[in-house]
């Protein structure tokens, strides 16, 4: 596949992306530190404050979805940004005055789902409209662009990890007020994208059975059912435990909020090596089949990380790791790009992030329990076996290894 340089919209839009992944890349770090670093809570409270950013998903990214695909999602979008600044600064006012009790910080997290519920599904409808040109969409220009937007996210995430690390001395008020400019620059940029195309106005159906119309679309079709029952599973074996375990590893090695922004950071590195590698090589015919073998390196990270290596081997298994989990991430949302109608893709994709991210709510809270009662390391081992016996499980029973991506024309099924 071509190398291509992104067009003036498509620019606009990667650098709202942008904007708003530093600020998710900040929240990363700053979100468990406050909770572990500053109020010292234990691994199951942290379970559950890392579950209450997730868990608005599971009630609001479906109305989220169905709004992006009535209304202008540029808007959608825009809207969901502010109602992030705002969460930022009630939480940076209060620091002036005292440390957060554990209740606020729950409602603070809830509040960051709440609006990363409505912002998911309408930023990344606009992927099909800052692609859109003369020229009819083909599945290499779609799996491109992905791969654009991808780079967008880690990148920015790598930028807000970096400026998280300061944290000892810049202090969580003046890295709150990073997260909200960044987060103005994104409304400014998605509000611009505004009147680039109508809002689709082929759905008729009253809200009710909007909300449902991705669910039968799924029934139809296999593929895509097969992709989201997999996302769940990494939702709820990876993320899960990347959320909560990673900043108990950090803990215990003794070297506080730098190191384990360290380790996110190198994360995010081995994310940005693998969509650039993508975005010079393509994602291949057979994205499907890539996405299971990321499962099955996965399963063997875990086992790696679980005999406790050192602490720059930790860091050299964190980037392997984020190679890997950037690569199944971005073959999987090329695929839905490329399957889902127009008139339902908000609705697809927020089924696929409500997979995603509310399985990781629900792995957060299962990591938080076994590491309160047996150690770290064991929830890695778990996780690890359970992505290898999934692995099998998928190999030799799913339809997705058989999905084939014609260079010029749709997707197809061998």
């Amino acid at each position: 596949m071509a190398f291509s340089a992104p067009t003036a919209k498509l620019q606009t839009f990667l650098l709202g992306y942008s904007a708003t992944s530093v600020a998710t890349g900040l929240q990363l770090v700053l979100l468990p530190w406050i909770a572990v670093g500053l109020l010292g809570i234990p691994a199951l409270e942290l379970g559950w404050v890392q579950a209450a950013v997730l868990l608005p998903n599971l009630l609001l990214l479906l109305l989220g979805g169905a709004l992006a695909d009535r209304k202008d999602p540029a808007r959608v979008a825009a809207v969901a940004c502010l109602g992030l600044v705002l969460c930022h600064s009630s939480v940076a006012i209060y620091f002036f005055f005292q440390l957060p009790s554990l209740g606020l910080l729950l409602i603070y997290a809830m509040g960051l789902g709440i609006c990363t519920a409505f912002l998911q599904p309408a930023r990344d409808n606009l992927v099909q409209r800052c692609t859109d040109g003369k020229v009819p969409l083909q599945g290499t220009r779609v799996q491109q662009t992905v791969s654009w937007m991808m780079l967008a996210q880690y990148g920015g995430q790598a930028v807000g990890i970096s400026l998280a690390s300061r944290f000892d001395s810049w202090g969580v008020q003046s890295l709150l007020l990073v997260q909200i400019c960044t987060l103005t620059l994104a409304t400014i940029c998605f509000y611009h994208l505004k009147n680039s195309r109508p809002a689709t106005q082929s759905v008729t159906k009253k809200w009710p059975l909007a909300l449902t119309e991705g669910f039968v679309e799924l029934k139809r079709n296999r593929i895509l059912r097969e992709l989201i029952a997999i996302v769940a599973f990494n939702g709820f074996v990876h993320i899960g435990v990347f959320l909560v375990v990673l900043p108990l590893l950090a803990e215990n090695y003794g070297r506080g909020a730098r190191y384990y922004a360290t380790l996110q950071l190198a994360f995010i590195s081995g994310t940005v090596i693998a969509i650039v590698t993508m975005l010079r090589r393509g994602q291949g015919q057979q994205p499907g089949r890539g996405i299971l073998m990321c499962m099955l390196y996965s399963a063997a990270l875990l086992v790696a990380i679980s005999y406790g290596p050192t602490p720059f081997g930790l860091m050299l298994l964190c980037a392997c790791w984020g190679a890997v989990a950037a690569s199944s991430a971005s073959l999987g949302r090329g695929i839905v790009q490329l399957l889902a109608p127009e008139q339902l893709r908000s609705r697809i994709i927020s089924i696929y992030q409500l997979a995603l991210f509310g399985s990781a709510a629900l792995g957060a809270l299962a990591a938080g329990m076994v590491s309160e009662y047996a150690a770290p390391l064991t929830t890695l081992l778990w996780a690890g076996i359970l992505s290898a016996l999934a692995f099998v499980a998928v190999w030799f029973s799913g339809t997705l290894t058989k999905l084939k991506i014609n260079q010029t024309n749709e997707p197809k099924n061998k």
